[in-house]
């Protein structure tokens, strides 16, 4: 009778095994569903300010080559584009901001867990996609931090060239800062690059790790 149960024992314990394991492998993927979340808001905060951006470029642009009436109405637009521009990129900061924060947190508590683990096959596999999911999200921050970088200093001259022109905006003033309008603007799609591959990032994150 016991040489009788002995194999269908042995199947119940693989059947058993296999499933704790995929169960534990379902488990990782869902513990790190509220960063996923902080990614995608940093996602979109990226590509507002990407589009806010090309907003200022277009104003920027059109205030090089402004002339008589048409410098003022211009001169506000490029304005009010500069204080959209500061609204998107504090929300790229903040968003960046927040998504660190839970990567520490789901992170460390992972860390913790595994050395929990007693079971020698779940826990290699857990210290294995452990450390492929950090090296991707360390990847993911260092792009970010990257474009992140590149934003005040392009702020800064935007803000440069409305303090100046609020007290000079005529003409000859204009034409007489038109190669660092276009410099402005070259850093400007610089910037933009940046953004447009920490989303790209972003994105490839989101997939590798769902």
């Amino acid at each position: 009778m016991l040489r009788l149960l002995l194999p269908a024992l042995s199947l119940f314990m693989a059947v058993s095994q296999s499933s704790t394991y995929a169960s534990s492998q379902q488990s990782d993927i869902h513990r790190l569903d509220p960063l996923l979340q902080r990614v995608e808001v940093s996602l979109e905060a990226h590509q507002a300010l990407v589009e806010q951006l090309h907003v200022d470029q277009e104003t920027l642009l059109a205030l090089g080559s402004a002339a008589g009436d048409d410098l003022q109405p211009i001169f506000v637009a490029t304005s009010n584009n500069y204080r959209h521009s500061v609204e998107a990129a504090v929300s790229v900061s903040n968003a960046i901001a927040g998504m660190n924060q839970t990567a520490i947190t789901l992170f460390e508590e992972w860390r913790d867990e595994i050395g929990y683990l007693t079971d020698v096959r779940l826990k290699a596999d857990n210290e294995t996609r452990f450390a492929a999911s950090w090296q991707r999200y360390e990847d993911l921050t260092q792009s970010l931090q990257q474009s992140e970088a590149m934003i005040d200093p392009v702020l800064a001259e935007l803000r440069k060239f409305l303090i100046y022109f609020k007290y000079a905006l005529d003409e000859p003033s204009i034409a007489s800062r038109k190669t660092e309008l276009s410099d402005t603007d070259n850093n400007i799609e610089a910037l933009i690059k940046a953004l447009t591959a920490s989303a790209i990032k972003s994105k490839a994150f989101l997939a590798q790790t769902q």
